[in-house]
């Protein structure tokens, strides 16, 4: 009930609170002497580049509204010592409105002009994705509904989209939810006749389900338990369940375009927060984190010492760029190296 999800929210707040204190240089081990060069980061958007202030506030961020009210397409955000940032604000999604701030869009471009590739990964819908575009950093590829639609601009990537086509159906249709009849959309039918709450609005490649309560997680447990794990996996994100096809999901979506894009694990960094990026994270040698946002990534920091929580854990915008300026002032050491060993070579 209330009681123990408000004590899940205190037990959060101080581990965010204690990792950012006790490890000022937390994650300098897996950056000091590494051979090398970042190559490409992998970013989760909710909670990572884009912030709402349900989570934000309890770390002492607040939102100065923008011009025309609760209406604006931007806004002011204000942390304790007074710094303010300026943000886009998103369009209202299920968690309300989101908030990017145009610096996190500059550091973002910037480490792109230093040869750095950028990559969104996201569980969510095609709808919400489409709609925040223009709000968020520009990326290299966009990847939504849990690893499924991978998108190259606007072009969706086919060869992705044809591998699990046997379990999902095309990620372009026109038929409803209701009436596909892949495994994926079974699934969802047993699910929904069951009397669970199950969410398919713009969803092609998966599919959400809220537990209310005791009774309907034991429910979506028995469901979860029976599933055959060669056709199709779930995870919870933000106390939600998804289904999505196994060979999907954020860490198999980044394996696939780390070698589609020619670079290794090694030279991949992930920035995240909950318990769905954790798969995606693995795919990478270097994580930093904004946000502990679950109880499982809490665990996680805890047994990765050398993971890099942002000092400003928490607070949303000044967390994530933060961590984007760690990465981009290693991006122009490495290239000024670089140069210099040019230099030396043509000398």
């Amino acid at each position: 009930g209330m009681h123990a999800s408000s004590v899940a929210k205190v037990v959060l707040f101080i581990a965010c609170t204690h990792a950012s204190r006790d490890s000022p240089t937390s994650g300098a081990g897996e950056m000091s002497g590494r051979a090398q060069p970042l190559r490409a980061v992998y970013s989760d958007l909710d909670g990572t580049l884009v912030h709402f202030s349900q989570w934000f506030e309890r770390h002492g961020v607040r939102v100065l509204l923008g011009e025309d009210g609760d209406n604006s397409t931007r806004a002011i955000v204000e942390n304790e010592a007074g710094e303010r940032r300026e943000c886009h604000v998103l369009p209202e999604a299920t968690m309300g409105p989101g908030f990017v701030s145009l610096r996190t869009v500059e550091l973002v471009a910037k480490l792109r002009a230093r040869g750095c590739l950028f990559v969104i990964i996201t569980a969510a819908r095609k709808s919400t994705l489409l709609e925040r575009l223009p709000f968020l950093p520009r990326a290299d590829v966009n990847v939504a509904e849990c690893g499924t639609r991978i998108l190259w601009g606007e072009r969706l990537d086919t060869e992705w989209a044809n591998s699990f086509v046997h379990i999902s159906g095309p990620l372009e249709t026109d038929i409803s939810p209701d009436l596909r009849p892949e495994p994926l959309w079974q699934l969802y039918r047993q699910m929904r006749d069951a009397g669970l709450k199950c969410d398919t609005r713009s969803y092609y490649g998966c599919f959400r389900v809220a537990a209310r309560g005791p009774g309907e997680t034991a429910l979506v447990e028995g469901f979860r338990a029976k599933l055959d794990p060669t056709l199709i996996s779930s995870n919870m994100n933000l106390g939600k369940y998804d289904f999505f096809p196994a060979c999907c999901g954020k860490g198999n979506a980044v394996r696939y375009l780390q070698t589609k894009l020619g670079h290794t694990r090694e030279q991949s960094a992930a920035l995240f927060d909950d318990d769905n990026d954790l798969p995606m994270a693995e795919q990478c040698a270097r994580h930093l984190l904004p946000a502990l946002t679950s109880e499982s990534i809490v665990e996680a920091v805890r047994a990765h010492p050398e993971w890099r929580v942002a000092t400003r854990c928490g607070q949303g915008v000044f967390a994530i760029e933060e961590l984007l300026e760690g990465l981009l002032l290693e991006a122009e050491a490495a290239g000024s190296r670089g140069e210099r060993a040019a230099e030396l070579q043509e000398a």
